[in-house]
């Protein structure tokens, strides 16, 4: 092999420089080091990323790239010690260049790879140079190893050319740092980009958890109540039309602003309007908005509630009390998205999602001639029936224990517990007035619970009590009736147990919660039930 050029050298070298492909640089750097050293063939092992071993990377023979199917990792410990019997170890764990003249009668190192490649290759090497590969801190890379074969007359040894040879060692591992730490770098970006995506990907989930049932703030748990939050986080992040069904009460409103909430138009309006609630003429104007002029007191331009939507949500309720007039022209606005004001001659496009709800039967008001069957579909497109409450009971302390707190804080009441008495009579009552209804008797009954801290069968309506044969009179057993002859100290021992037996029994014998609704402590209680002799 021909003596390389200073052409060659500096060639090479800017194309040890540039290679940012590892393999490729370890072919190169092989190759170049063949030429420059005048050897047959050599081989390139890198330090694997745990630095436990070195793996076989590249390999030259005759100027040609080789397979390295004959070569193994080598470990860099054995039998818990430094493994300086292979010479690949030896070199990467020292740091010393080392030559071998005589391969096959030198027995310092174990050369089973020397052997192993001869027989592949075959031929018979005689001389052998493995440099280190260093960083700038002195830390292993990998080696370079180099080999002169037999050729019938003695080869010339490599320590003749052993300053070269070292320069290049430190050339050669420049080029390998670089490109390892590009490497590095590319992994390092590929594993941020790949952390990027997951994190927008479970950004992106959370932000639908966020939309899901669990975040709902609406009250209830109940399977009817489950299967309500699974139809609404179907149209979540759509722009569907929605159709709310239900009882009078069952929080058709509170409904339609959930799903607005945890849409995609939640930093836009939720307009909301009532159609039994006004005339048509106002109804119109409301809807639609008119122009200046277009009718006696239109002394202005004025928007309607569609525009004012707009990229938001309407909230239309009680639907099916929508005057015939008008409903044509809410099915245009829902077939193209056109809205035109009254006085006004032309329409405009407006981007408003449209949410429904009625307790009516829209299909008997079809029958009658009362409601648009064309603008039936066009609203109903994605029905949710909600469950009057008395379908989903199991919902009901939850409900009164939020309703309890929230008007706690606006009345300014201190806490206030419920007594199973009271829950009793709850759970027993049907709700024609559905949440609504719950939720005016629990206002009344904390408005009623001024100076105690439970709620009583006493604070509930009479009506309610009445359809539960209960009563809101004092009960008889804490009437106390003068009787001649009896002290006043045990007219008040008397009305006390009484009392405590009658707190006792509204919160199912809890002498915990007992004591803490008669503001004493538990032991006091205690004491006085073991002196009393009151029991279960």
């Amino acid at each position: 092999m021909s003596a390389i050029s200073v052409e060659e050298l500096l060639a090479t070298s800017v194309a040890l420089a540039t290679e940012r492909d590892i393999d490729r640089l370890a072919q190169q750097i092989v190759l170049l080091g063949c030429k420059l050293c005048m050897a047959d063939g050599g081989s390139l092992y890198t330090l694997d990323i745990t630095k436990s071993r070195l793996e076989p990377k590249a390999a030259i023979w005759r100027g040609t790239p080789t397979a390295f199917d004959y070569a193994a990792d080598v470990p860099l410990r054995a039998h818990g010690q430094f493994n300086t019997q292979n010479i690949y170890s030896y070199v990467a764990f020292t740091g010393l260049q080392t030559y071998i003249d005589s391969a096959y009668q030198f027995a310092g190192f174990e050369l089973t790879e020397i052997y192993l490649r001869d027989q592949v290759l075959k031929c018979k090497t005689e001389t052998l140079l493995v440099m280190p590969l260093r960083d700038c801190n002195q830390q292993t890379l990998g080696v370079l190893e180099l080999f002169k074969v037999q050729n019938g007359h003695i080869s010339a040894s490599f320590r003749s050319v052993e300053k070269i040879a070292q320069a290049f060692a430190l050339q050669a591992a420049v080029a390998l740092d670089n490109a390892m730490l590009m490497a590095m770098n590319r992994h390092l970006i590929q594993v941020l980009d790949a952390s990027n995506r997951q994190l927008e990907a479970e950004n992106k989930q959370l932000r639908l958890q966020r939309k899901s049932s669990q975040n709902y703030e609406i009250i209830g748990e109940s399977e009817p109540m489950q299967q309500v939050y699974a139809l609404m986080d179907k149209v979540l992040s759509s722009n569907v039309t929605v159709l709310l069904r239900g009882e009078t009460g069952t929080g058709k409103e509170v409904f339609a602003r959930t799903i607005h909430q945890h849409s995609d138009r939640n930093d836009k309006l939720f307009v909301t309007q009532n159609c039994a609630a006004v005339p048509e003429q106002l109804l119109e104007s409301e809807l639609f908005g008119y122009k200046k002029g277009s009718f006696t007191g239109a002394s202005s331009d004025r928007k309607g509630l569609l525009d004012e939507a707009h990229r938001g949500t309407l909230f239309l309720d009680e639907i099916g009390d929508m005057p015939l007039n008008l409903q044509t022209k809410l099915l245009r606005v829902l077939q193209d998205g056109e809205v035109k004001p009254i006085g006004e001659n032309k329409a405009h496009k407006v981007d408003v999602r449209i949410i429904a709800a009625t307790h009516c039967n829209l299909e008997d008001k079809i029958t009658k001639g009362e409601f648009r069957e064309d603008l039936y579909y066009r609203l109903s497109v994605f029905p949710i029936v909600l469950p009057p409450l008395r379908e989903r009971k199991e919902d009901i302390p939850a409900l009164v224990n939020h309703f309890i707190k929230g008007y706690c804080q606006s009345y300014d009441r201190k806490e206030i517990q419920v007594s199973p008495a009271v829950m009793d009579i709850l759970m027993r009552y049907n709700f024609p007035g559905n949440v609504r209804q719950l939720q005016n008797i629990i206002e009344r009954a904390v408005l009623l619970c001024d100076r105690e801290t439970v709620l009583l069968p006493q604070h509930m309506p009479e009506q309610i009590l009445l359809e539960n044969g209960a009563s809101s009179e004092m009960p008889d057993e804490l009437v106390v009736y003068p009787q001649n002859g009896l002290p006043l100290k045990e007219m008040v021992q008397h009305y006390e147990k009484k009392l405590l037996e009658s707190h006792l029994r509204a919160n199912n014998w809890n002498q915990t919660q007992t004591a803490k609704v008669l503001k004493m402590p538990r032991r006091t209680l205690v004491e006085k039930i073991q002196r009393y002799g009151i029991h279960n």
